[in-house]
């Protein structure tokens, strides 16, 4: 699995990921990542699935377990990207009633409500 970071705005990080997202390395991979943006002190995070092939039951428990050290943090975590088959998981375990889902990631970012500019006029 590939992670890669970008900043969508200021404060508000993306992490794209790309391939299976399942038990062993890859979660091991997306744990050491949300540790490096904690410790950075970004925690205001956008997790983009829309390239990922795979999801399992410890990708999903992984993504969840992101949500809950970020909020511990004082953060917040957006899904964007989510379709299909992880979308259906999502519903299935009720993970979708505090996993916030957006189409892209870029609405997903801009969904943290400090984002006082507005581009509706």
């Amino acid at each position: 699995m590939q992670i890669a970071k970008k900043e969508m705005k200021p404060g508000v990080v993306v992490l794209e990921l790309s391939g299976p997202l399942q038990m062993g390395v890859e979660c091991k991979q997306l744990e050491l990542a949300m540790d490096q943006l904690i410790s950075d002190k970004q925690t205001r995070v956008v997790i983009d699935l829309s390239n990922v092939t795979k999801l399992d039951s410890g990708g999903l428990g992984k993504l969840v377990n992101c949500f809950s050290r970020l909020k511990t943090a004082g953060g917040a975590m957006r899904l964007s990207g989510v379709t299909g088959m992880m979308e259906g998981v999502l519903k299935l375990t009720h993970a979708d009633r505090f996993l916030k889902t957006y189409p892209t990631a870029i609405e997903a970012a801009e969904s943290f409500s400090d984002s006082a500019q507005s581009s509706a006029s």
